[in-house]
């Protein structure tokens, strides 16, 4: 023991040396490089603003856009993912003329509801100020305001107490039916009159997620007689994440074709090769269509990143369809973060060893309004030009320091060894 001790004073600067070198070619390793950034468009006010991230800018980040920072003044700005959704489902509150509400004291209270377009309904939704009562109430319709007829002889409205709101939405279900005038009585006899603020319905409707455009770089067709088959293919300028191709044909007026979409590069032209080697090539991706003249001419496409497809359409016996424009698109995405109009902000991306970051902004994203101002982002510019041969080189020497290091432990361990050998001898 005591002779290890005198031993190790003479080894451990040169193995700490060498460990640090180790340590070191990790470190170069992991370091976080950012291979791109671009600019964003200085805001207008103080606040929360939606960065809208270009075709451009997507195209260069991973599949989760994990790989994308937002700084000001060399300082990392926390942010929010948001993305449109394809389609989306909304209820929205459409009111009915109040003819008249009375009420008589004591009694009762009496409201009016007009359908000049005697729509047929079979629900009324009543928004009703907060009240802890319950109430008896009778509804009826008429087409003259003279001659009532009953829809319901007898219904509850319970107490109304929403701990979130001042009113609450009641809605009051009945036959269908479409008179021009609808009679709410209501009995107030126990209690006084309830605050009816508005009377409708809700309308159910869908509205489509916004979509950016993606610029095609290239694009040609090809009619074959043989196959009976138009193909298309497009190649876009860099890596792109399409999710939908819609399609301008001009003729003929009607039609209905069969298609698919191949996700890639095209296929090699054949050549003879081992049934082995047939065996390891994967089917490309594709994606199924028809093309409709009683539909929209748009496809939708999984979302993958890629630069070049291939649309085949199956043109059977007719001719081929006249097709005078294609665009591509993609879902828009967002960063959401505070911005400032007396502040530079840049976005750095692009580096595939990145991780998402942590922000606590996403505890908030409730307090955080949907609608929000649009900022752009600017031109692309490289930080770091991918060159296979220095990436080969600077790994070669990267092992080669490794190799030294390991040897130099080596050494310093077998050297130790002997001469603790040598001191037991002695």
């Amino acid at each position: 023991m005591t002779i290890l001790r005198r031993m190790l004073p003479k080894v451990n600067k040169l193995q700490i040396l060498l460990i640090l070198v180790l340590v070191g070619c990790f470190k170069v390793t992991e370091a976080q490089q950012y291979n791109w950034q671009s600019s964003v468009a200085t805001p207008k006010q103080q606040g929360y603003h939606s960065i809208l991230l270009s075709p451009e800018v997507i195209g260069r980040l991973k599949a989760d856009l994990s790989d994308i920072r937002l700084y000001s003044g060399g300082k990392e700005v926390p942010y929010l993912l948001r993305a449109e959704e394809p389609v989306q489902y909304k209820r929205l509150f459409k009111n009915y003329d109040i003819v008249s509400y009375t009420h008589q004291k004591g009694c009762c209270s009496e409201l009016l509801i007009s359908n000049p377009e005697k729509r047929k309904l079979n629900n009324i939704s009543l928004l009703i100020s907060n009240a802890d009562a319950r109430k008896q109430v009778k509804l009826s319709g008429s087409d003259n305001r003279q001659d009532w007829y009953v829809l319901k002889e007898k219904d509850i409205l319970y107490a109304i107490n929403n701990r979130a709101s001042t009113a609450e939405v009641k809605l009051l279900d009945f036959p269908l039916s479409n008179y021009r005038y609808f009679r709410l009585q209501l009995n107030d006899s126990a209690s006084a009159p309830l605050n009816i603020l508005q009377a409708g319905y809700y309308d159910t409707y869908t509205e489509a997620g916004k979509h950016i455009e993606i610029p095609i770089r290239e694009f040609t067709r090809k009619d074959s007689l043989s196959t009976k088959s138009s193909y298309i293919h497009v190649r876009f300028a860099h890596p792109v994440y399409p999710e939908r191709l819609e399609f301008t044909i001009s003729s003929p007026q009607l039609y209905y074709r069969h298609g698919q979409i191949i996700l890639g590069a095209p296929a090699p032209e054949k050549r003879r090769r081992s049934k082995r080697r047939k065996q390891r090539q994967q089917p490309r991706p594709a994606v199924s269509f028809v093309l409709n003249s009683n539909a929209p001419a748009i496809v939708e496409l999984p979302r993958q990143k890629l630069r070049e497809l291939t649309i085949v359409i199956q043109n059977d016996d007719n001719q081929p369809l006249e097709i005078t424009g294609l665009i591509a698109l993609q879902l828009n995405r967002y960063l959401v973060a505070e911005l400032s109009p007396d502040q530079e902000y840049t976005l750095l991306f692009g580096d595939s060893t990145a991780k998402a970051p942590a922000y606590e902004l996403e505890y908030f994203q409730d307090s955080i309004p949907a609608k929000l101002p649009v900022v752009q982002t600017g031109e692309l510019q490289q930080l770091q030009p991918v060159k296979k041969e220095k990436n080969k080189t600077s790994t070669i020497l990267i092992w080669s320091a490794i190799a030294v290091v390991v040897a130099g432990l080596s050494y310093m361990t077998v050297k130790l060894l002997n001469e603790m050998d040598k001191k037991k001898q002695a």
